[in-house]
């Protein structure tokens, strides 16, 4: 007859299967003089073994990888031999089906009366899945690196490539604007009367090559801004909005203010003064009259970034064309033929990246365009955050599912 002690063993027996079982977690106990070895179901069911397999440790050392054999023997025999603290060890072993299976095992000891090792015993737990994750991590960031140093390279060509072309196309230039200007004195000094449109001609061409001067050193600008400015400086954009104001001098027909309070950023002033300055100077420039409003405002934002907006009261931009605006040498309607290169918010796009900030064109309230740029603070720092959209996407090609608890329960503890 089972006594009340026995069924206690025997359900608590039966809780620890199940448990271990649900957590894919083995456990083995190793007697150190004998070299016997007991090992649990779960252990054997990760290696495609039957529950009556016996186990020993041979069988251990024949399963491991060839590439592990020597490092996981010495670990064993290490703690063994000596006077450990802890045992850890992480290798490979064969599993049925001829393939390996990354192995995480973590022992304990008990010793004797007289503080001699007799017995060892420890979990053995699957971590294959968790491997394949991080060295995919591994792949990614590697790829990220490669992918970072080419676009660096490719940039420091763009760069290179841009200053060369500005500069041997100035010469050239200079010549045709200097022809022109001959051409037009000739004119004058002759006395003689020419038609009209040989003035209108070489009033067209003078423009013409003035807008190629234009164009070069708008993308000789745009090459030379930095790629990253990485300072850290607290930056008030109260002031460097207060300062954009007063640097543009709009005209006494404009109104330009800021309407209220912003915070204060993580990043370099310099950039974000001429990013203000250009948006504030595009909005007069761009305005349809000869008296307008320009309102600056914004604040935080959910994502903790913190928002500038600066807005006006003129035609605004068409849904299709706001993110056109931002391709270098493009101008929109009467601006094609204005003269300037059509660089503006071309350099003022690159200027917000290389701050690890963003910018966009909306409709704003006033009737016009709304620039609304974002700008990094403490709160929002990449550094301090993790990111889960790139663990989701190597989860889901690894596993087949994005979902973490379809993983291995420590890939998803990670």
């Amino acid at each position: 007859m089972t006594t009340d002690i026995e069924k206690q063993l025997i359900e608590t027996n039966l809780r620890f299967r199940i448990a271990t079982r649900t957590a894919k977690l083995g456990y083995w106990v190793f007697e150190v003089e004998t070299s016997e070895v007991e090992v649990s179901e779960e252990l054997l069911h990760q290696l495609g073994l039957p529950a009556d397999f016996t186990w020993s440790l041979q069988s251990w050392k024949d399963r491991l990888h060839p590439d592990d054999y020597d490092r996981a023997i010495t670990q064993l025999a290490t703690v063994t031999e000596g006077n450990p603290s802890a045992y850890f060890n992480v290798f490979r072993l064969r599993h049925s089906d001829g393939g390996f299976r990354w192995i995480e095992s973590i022992g304990d000891f008990i010793h004797d009366s007289d503080g001699k090792l007799v017995r060892m015993i420890g979990t053995h737990q699957d971590i294959s899945r968790r491997i394949e994750i991080e060295q995919a991590l591994d792949a990614a960031l590697e790829n990220s690196i490669q992918t970072n140093e080419a676009l660096q390279r490719s940039n420091q060509e763009l760069e290179q490539f841009a200053y060369v072309a500005s500069h041997d196309l100035r010469s050239p230039l200079r010549g045709l604007q200097n022809l022109a200007t001959w051409i037009t004195e000739d004119i004058e000094e002759s006395g003689k009367e020419v038609p009209e449109s040989v003035r209108e001609h070489c009033s067209t061409m003078s423009k013409q090559i003035e807008r190629m001067q234009a164009l070069l050193d708008g993308l000789l600008a745009y090459a030379r801004i930095d790629q990253s400015y990485t300072s850290t400086e607290p930056v008030d954009l109260n002031q460097i909005v207060s300062e954009a104001i007063a640097f543009v001098e709009a005209d006494s027909n404009f109104e330009v203010r800021l309407e209220s309070d912003l915070p204060t950023v993580i990043g370099n002033s310099s950039p974000m003064m001429r990013v203000m300055v250009n948006l504030i100077d595009n909005a007069i420039k761009h305005h349809p009259g000869p008296s307008g409003k320009i309102i600056i405002r914004g604040g935080m934002v959910e994502d903790g970034t913190a928002e500038v907006i600066v807005e006006d009261d003129g035609n605004g931009i068409p849904p299709e064309h706001r993110e056109r605006v931002f391709r270098m040498f493009e101008t929109l309607g009467r601006n094609r033929q204005s003269g300037k290169g059509g660089m503006g918010l071309a350099m003022v796009r690159k200027l917000v990246l290389s701050c690890g900030g963003t910018i966009r064109f909306d409709a704003s309230p006033l009737g016009g365009a709304a620039a609304i740029t974002r700008w990094p603070t403490d709160a929002s720092r990449p550094a301090n955050k993790k990111s889960p959209e790139l663990t989701h996407r190597l989860l889901e090609a690894i596993t087949g599912s994005s979902d973490l608890t379809d993983a291995d329960p420590d890939a998803a503890a990670e």
